[in-house]
């Protein structure tokens, strides 16, 4: 009998344990909207890449019209620029800043936007917090970016609980 009560209580421990441990993280994006922009980047990029296969390496302003910023950059680095790290800061695909039938094309006010954030970002970090002697040190240089502000949002300051459909957002009538 005694046998039988510490079998039945070592089973319960263990249900109990297995129970209680958490499940595996998943890497999965929180946010369901990211699955679909993802696809939707990678489908313009794809596109573009295509557009400029054998000039990826040239400067981009030699591959591209229009090109304010990032002159002298491989035209494949400004495409991981704008895939891997604006659109996704912003989460938003190609086509919230450009036209993606006539790419050069200045009609989205986002587009200006982008390059005068980016100005700020600069100006931040070049003629602000390197002018904070107890913040910035040699061994320290403190950097902004997109991220610090937007942090997955095309309009920073709002919640990400803010995002249509997302929890916590106002019901639609």
């Amino acid at each position: 009998m005694k046998k039988w009560i510490t079998a039945l209580f070592a089973l319960t421990a263990i249900v109990s344990l297995v129970a209680l441990t958490p499940s595996p993280v998943s890497t999965k994006s929180a946010d369901p909207r990211e699955d679909s922009l993802a696809a939707d980047r990678a489908k313009y990029t794809k596109m573009v890449k295509e557009a400029i296969a054998g000039k990826e390496k040239l400067p981009a302003e030699q591959v591209f019209k229009n090109i304010k910023l990032f002159k002298g950059q491989p035209a494949e680095a400004i495409l991981g620029i704008m895939e891997n790290r604006w659109s996704k800061t912003l989460g938003v695909s190609c086509s919230h800043c450009h036209n993606v039938n006539d790419w050069a094309s200045e009609e989205k006010h986002d587009h200006a936007i982008a390059r005068d954030m980016v100005a700020m970002v600069g100006k931040i970090n070049d003629d602000l917090l390197a002018t904070i002697p107890a913040y910035a040190t040699k061994e320290r240089k403190p950097r902004i970016g997109c991220s610090t502000c937007h942090r997955g949002e095309s309009h920073p300051g709002r919640p990400n609980t803010a995002r249509a459909g997302g929890p916590g957002a106002p019901a639609r009538n």
